[in-house]
């Protein structure tokens, strides 16, 4: 355990790993800086990072224990499928009023995600390529609109607001086949409803945020939002049932088809369907979705461009395999993928690219419910063999930021190296260490979009990266807003750019300022 005060707990140690950071940094970090520092923080007779760390962060959250090792994340995810924390359900159920997938347990968590699979197999996914690239190409003359003339950069804008308008169309697409023009026009009214619902979503109830919890202006909010929400997916959501029962020719492959048609294929004599019930859980479902199926992926893509910047070598042979597989003139490639989807499978490099990226900026990792009796155990070659971790009255915390950022996991942990994923030598020292790579999770419960989320990333730079060089413009960010260049700027590792929290998920600090241009080879 860190060193512990009987009043603070663990409070005064957290304020100074986190003190020199800027105050808007996401929380992840703390797993990171606990790991580079362990040894200012255990006692000296430790010779290893412990494999999980307690935390005691009451009144800001319940007891936590954080796994830092592979080996120990992969008892409780994978090993043993142990329950999401408390705190999933409550974050998510002013949305989804716990009618989804990632809030149910148990039993009830089987049924669903037997429901869920079939519609994010790899073959349905590739059964909607064509249709989802149109919302990646109005994305790509979307950067076109914000390039200069006569190959200049263009003016500064924020990344983040497209890209996660590019994936609110896509997740759209993708649950409900229906092109919801967000990139386009004014938001739907079930994407302005989610979005102004998710500043006011809490993980934890704690001393700072009671107030807000309860505040009247809040409830009001939610109750409205997801009225607006409900309102617009019911009857396309009853249309939907309709047709898919009917059997109407372009039926079938949305995933909501998927859900009514295992629904249907669930009913007997006894147990007969019931529509109230159907429909809300559809659209509980979609909701949360059209959320899960954004945030983090929007968070991605603009880290994926800032990295592929900086980085002109990785570039070129990504682009190179882009060349090889797509042909070399980029404006046809929408084309040659619809007539050959599977050609989308072919760019092992650039998958290598997305993969590296997610690894050093991972985005989200699981929280698990501790229970009496159960325990974590330190796993062989940590120092801590055979020590048990109670975890009774603990949220269990998958660390898999820290984890990626683990040296003795990963050589050269903060170097962008795509090739850790090419080597297929067990002996190789980059290849990835077993159950060390946690971006999606590991285990029964890993994130069932991930191949959804793989193929838009990939789609986008198939279609994008060889037209446009996309550039972080913050001086130009600064002057536009009226920033002295001898301010102090907030950094975290020496960069502008990183993790903000913002209503659960990180985002990117000040939404990626960037300018654009057509690229010049």
């Amino acid at each position: 355990m860190l060193p512990h005060n009987p009043i603070l707990g663990h409070l005064g140690v957290v304020g100074m790993l986190m003190a020199d950071l800027p105050r808007d940094v996401h929380g992840d970090y703390l797993m990171v800086l606990i790991q580079e520092n362990w040894r200012d923080l255990f006692d000296k007779k430790y010779e290893k990072c412990p494999p999980a760390v307690y935390l005691d962060l009451w009144p800001v959250s319940p007891p936590m224990l954080l796994a830092l090792d592979p080996a120990m994340a992969a008892q409780f995810t994978q090993d043993i499928n142990v329950e999401k924390s408390a705190a999933q359900g409550n974050f998510l159920k002013p949305l989804t009023s716990n009618l989804d997938l990632a809030s149910s347990h148990g039993a009830a968590w089987k049924k669903l995600r037997r429901r869920m699979n079939p519609g994010f197999s790899a073959l349905s996914i590739r059964q909607r390529l064509p249709a989802l690239m149109e919302e990646v190409e109005v994305f790509r003359d979307i950067l076109l609109s914000k390039a200069g003339k006569d190959k200049s950069w263009g003016p500064v804008f924020t990344l983040e607001r497209p890209v996660t308008m590019l994936t609110l169309d896509f997740i759209g697409r993708f649950t409900l086949d229906l092109r919801l023009h967000e990139q386009t026009s004014p938001l739907t009214p079930v994407s302005e409803a989610m979005l102004d619902t998710l500043p006011w979503l809490a993980i934890h109830i704690h001393i700072g945020n009671v107030l807000t919890l309860f505040n009247p202006w809040r409830r009001y909010k939610l109750w409205r939002n997801r009225r607006v929400m409900d309102a617009y997916l019911e009857p396309l959501l009853e249309d939907r049932a309709r047709f898919v029962a009917e059997k109407q020719p372009g039926t079938g492959n949305a995933l909501v088809d998927t859900l009514f048609q295992a629904i249907s294929s669930e009913a007997t004599e006894t147990a007969p369907i019931d529509p109230a019930a159907t429909l809300a859980y559809v659209v509980a479902e979609t909701k949360h979705t059209l959320f899960a199926g954004h945030e983090t992926t929007a968070f991605s893509l603009a880290w994926l461009f800032q990295t592929l910047a900086r980085h002109p070598t990785i570039l070129a042979k990504m682009c190179a395999e882009h060349d090889d597989v797509l042909g070399t003139d980029p404006t046809v490639a929408a084309a040659r993928l619809r007539e050959a989807p599977h050609l989308l499978g072919q760019l092992p490099y650039t998958t290598a690219v997305i993969k590296e990226s997610l690894r050093i900026n991972t985005n989200v990792g699981t929280l698990r419910a501790g229970s009496p009796g159960f325990a974590l155990y330190g796993p062989p070659g940590s120092g801590y063999e055979g020590v048990a971790f109670p975890t009774e009255q603990c949220v269990i915390w998958d660390g898999n930021f820290a984890m990626h950022h683990n040296p003795a996991l990963w050589p050269r942990p903060k170097e962008y190296i795509p090739e850790r994923w090419l080597t297929t030598d067990p002996n190789d020292p980059l290849h990835p260490v077993r159950n060390a790579y946690r971006p999606f999770e590991l285990g029964p419960r890993n994130c069932i979009g991930q191949h959804l989320a793989m193929t838009e990333m990939t789609m986008v730079l198939a279609l994008v990266v060889r037209m446009f060089e996309v550039e972080e413009a913050w001086e130009e960010w600064d002057a536009q807003r009226g920033v002295s260049p001898t301010k102090k700027k907030d950094m975290v590792w020496g960069e502008r750019m990183y993790q903000v929290s913002k209503h659960g998920p990180p985002h990117v600090k000040d939404g990626m300022p960037v300018h654009v241009r057509l690229r010049q080879w």
